[in-house]
Parts: C-alpha cells; sequence; structure tokens
C-alpha cells in the first residue's frame, strides 16, 4: 500500500508492532516463548520503541490534522487515542505478571489482540482519512515535525525510532 512520505514512517514501524503482537498470541496459545518471556520481550519493545511511538502520533501527528481540521472528536481519532491508554495499561499488567513469574495467556492473547486491531485501525482507516483530508502541506508540515521529533529523540530526550 501506498503511503504519504509524511506517514510512511508510522507505517514503517507498524511491522514490527505485528510480528510482536503475532509473537503474543503464539505464545499465549502455547507456542513459540514461554509467556514469562513473551511478555518481558513485549514490555522492552513496548519501552524502547511504541511509546515514542505514540507520543509521535499524539504530539507530532494529530496536532497537525487538527489545525487542519480535523476534529480531535472524529470516532477512529478517538478510537485511536483509547486504544494507546488501553495498549499502556496492558503492558502495566504483563510487566506485573512477568515479575511474578505468572503470566497469564488472556493477558497475551488481549494484548496481542488489540495492538493488531490498533495497527489495522490506522492503517485502514486513520492514516487514509488523513491523506484524503489534510491539505498537502499540512502533509508537509507533518513530515517535517515527525523529522524534527526523530531528531530531538522524542519525549524521552533519546531512544530509538519505532
Amino acid at each position: 500500500m501506498r503511503r504519504h512520505p509524511a506517514l510512511r514512517e508510522f507505517s514503517d514501524d507498524h511491522h514490527q508492532g505485528l510480528v510482536r503482537a503475532r509473537r503474543l498470541r503464539r505464545a499465549a496459545a502455547g507456542e513459540g516463548e514461554e509467556p514469562v518471556e513473551a511478555a518481558r520481550a513485549f514490555v522492552r519493545f513496548f519501552r524502547e520503541e511504541t511509546e515514542e511511538h505514540f507520543e509521535k502520533e499524539e504530539r507530532v501527528l494529530l496536532p497537525v490534522a487538527e489545525a487542519s481540521g480535523v476534529s480531535p472528536r472524529e470516532p477512529d481519532i478517538r478510537r485511536m487515542l483509547a486504544e494507546h491508554a488501553e495498549l499502556r495499561r496492558l503492558v502495566r499488567r504483563l510487566e506485573e505478571e512477568a515479575d511474578a513469574g505468572n503470566v497469564r495467556p488472556e493477558t497475551l492473547r488481549e494484548a496481542g489482540g488489540l495492538l493488531e486491531g490498533h495497527i489495522r485501525l490506522e492503517e485502514r482507516r486513520v492514516f487514509p482519512m488523513l491523506e484524503l483530508e489534510l491539505p498537502e502541506r499540512a502533509l508537509d508540515e507533518l513530515g517535517r515535525r515527525v523529522a524534527e521529533f526523530g531528531r530531538s529523540g522524542g519525549a524521552q530526550g533519546g531512544g530509538s525510532n519505532p
């Protein structure tokens, strides 16, 4: 799928997220990694990569969209933000369960399913809507701000790009 250059980095990030979601679901089914290891690996991935991706969406993508007239009350935008919060909650739960040495398959399955669904929402609904509704100047501004965010290391003052 062709994506506007300003949104391409977000889409590129999603590939690794889909791989991680599949690993969680496989661990929940008793395939692949042990549940505790799968949970710990996912928590590391989330903290090192996904959190910065979410911050770019929340602090760069959505403000540019709103400045161009996309309502933050748009149902897909609201769902996107609600899923960010839910994924953060599930990461905390996975971390607690891993620390206790008892990761529940249900938690792995829920986190993997939500992450995959979230990525599909953005790729199939949010990004196409933004490509359609944002004028080229706004998309160009988005591209500049995303690049600047990456150079500054995001809100964390460092870290890798997801």
